[in-house]
């Protein structure tokens, strides 16, 4: 009765997983901070998206597969539990929650910010606040209503994308006047200015801005029909995405020349201008702010239904796992949520240059391990899978385990990386502390003795076959 009581709505679709999907991905550093990874590598930079964009395709997959055999809220947190065990199902998911609660924040400090454009600096934090109630607001009604203002939200931003390609290749081809032609590619310096070295230190930021994809295996858990849906959707955020990105960048550098790209503010607003359409600064702020707005709603959704999924298996407090029986939402996990974002808000406030630093770094870090740990977890998880389904999977991701042990292993080049780039050297510090710290509580608190099921014995016996990806098959204890 208690489970039933407290079960959350499936209320979202494959249209409304795609777009929550974008929304996660495409924030305001896609608009206003693509200039970091440009500086990285020049135009080559389009050949670390494409790669990046490669990686994500290998995590998704993993991450289809485990999301449509057992749509559970929690995901890959509880998919890792699994597998690898509670303990690393417990670092996951509070390392995923902090990842968001601080991406979010910083989306929100952005949406306020960028109210500037109309309104005196000073009123900044009352649009802050008023941002985040509305959010708040949205995230409590049923996950029907989120969806769909979370599919609006991403649409305008993707709408706003298409145009910048369509119009930034049309002045790449002379559709607008003298063509640019492939100039901005091969001079200052060609295509690969800062070598090989400047290519692999900006997969760091690349994979970054990739990170948010996985929002929607977190959201399996509340669709309708997540056999049909999550397959569906994974292939088309896939697509979607490298499009998105690797499109706008193609076009970014093919335009404006890397060496001045961030230097004269908005690179969007930048080629909007320069065909003459008008109002463009207002227009590309609007855009802005609905790109901010749309990844701290994704980002309030996912970490609240993480505290929900960790409250379910014992370690958060038993009022976080409580659904409203009208909506089916977990309400407290949403409040407690919301209640971080307004520290994250206070602190960027306070120290927004330090709290930049920190937030940047922790979420560079969080999501790179979180998706090495997804990668890691289906490799053991097949095995499980496969003997809860007697062998047959309704959806398999190509190459196991060649596929995901290739993920592991690039995703953990990427994450040595950022001790190469002094400026996101502070992720692995920020990163290992706060795996340290609640490491300790785990231990020292008595969170260890947590049971988290019969699926643990299974994972020894798994160990010697995993390479070949062979079932074993075992009775559930529970049938």
């Amino acid at each position: 009765m208690t489970e039933k009581k407290d079960e959350l709505g499936h209320g979202l679709t494959s249209r409304h997983l795609t777009m929550i999907s974008i929304g996660g991905v495409i924030g305001v550093g896609m608009f206003l901070g693509s200039g970091a990874t440009v500086s990285l590598a020049g135009p080559g930079v389009i050949l670390a998206y494409a790669l990046g964009g490669g990686i994500m395709m290998l995590v998704m997959l993993a991450l289809a597969e485990m999301s449509v055999a057992n749509p559970v809220p929690g995901s890959f947190r509880v998919y890792a539990a699994e597998a690898l065990g509670p303990y690393i199902g417990y670092i996951v998911g509070w390392t995923y929650w902090l990842s968001w609660v601080v991406v979010m924040s910083a989306e929100i400090v952005a949406a306020s910010t960028y109210m500037s454009y109309w309104f005196p600096r000073q009123y900044g934090w009352i649009f802050g606040i008023v941002f985040s109630l509305v959010m708040t607001g949205v995230n409590l009604r049923s996950v029907e209503s989120f969806g769909e203002i979370e599919f609006w939200l991403s649409f305008i931003k993707v709408v706003a994308i298409v145009l910048f390609i369509i119009i930034g290749g049309g002045l790449i081809l002379g559709l607008f006047g003298q063509p640019i032609g492939s100039t901005n590619y091969l001079q200052h310096g060609g295509f690969f200015p800062k070598g090989i070295t400047g290519l692999l230190l900006s997969m760091v930021m690349v994979m970054v801005g990739y990170g948010g994809t996985e929002v929607i295996g977190v959201a399996a858990g509340e669709t309708k029909n997540p056999k049909k849906d999550v397959p569906k959707a994974i292939n088309g955020i896939v697509v979607r995405t490298l499009v998105l990105y690797v499109g706008s960048i193609a076009v970014l550098v093919g335009v404006i020349p890397w060496t001045n790209i961030g230097l004269q503010g908005s690179p969007f607003v930048l080629v909007f201008d320069r065909i003459g359409i008008p109002a463009a600064g207002f227009i590309m702020n609007l855009v802005v702010i609905s790109a901010a707005l749309s990844g701290m709603n994704s980002g309030l959704y996912t970490s609240s239904r993480m505290l929900y999924s960790l409250a379910q298996s014992g370690f958060t407090p038993h009022v976080l796992k409580k659904v409203n029986p009208r909506t089916k939402v977990p309400t407290y996990a949403v409040l407690a949520s919301t209640f971080f974002l307004y520290v994250g808000v206070a602190v960027y406030y306070i120290s927004p240059e330090s709290a930049f630093l920190y937030i940047t770094g922790i979420s560079a870090f969080g999501f790179m391990f979180i998706w090495s740990i997804i990668s890691l977890t289906h490799i053991f998880y097949r095995p499980i899978l496969l003997a809860r389904a007697n062998g047959e999977l309704d959806f398999s991701m190509p190459g196991y385990p060649y596929t995901s042990w290739i993920a592991v292993v690039l995703l953990s080049g990427v994450l040595i990386t950022l001790w190469f780039i002094p400026e996101q050297r502070i992720g692995i510090f920020s990163g290992l502390g706060w795996l340290a710290l609640i490491s300790g509580y785990y231990f020292l608190s008595g969170k260890s003795r947590v049971k988290f099921g019969y699926r643990g014995e299974l994972r020894h016996a798994e160990f010697a076959s995993f390479l070949g990806g062979y079932p074993i098959r075992r009775k559930n204890p529970r049938e």
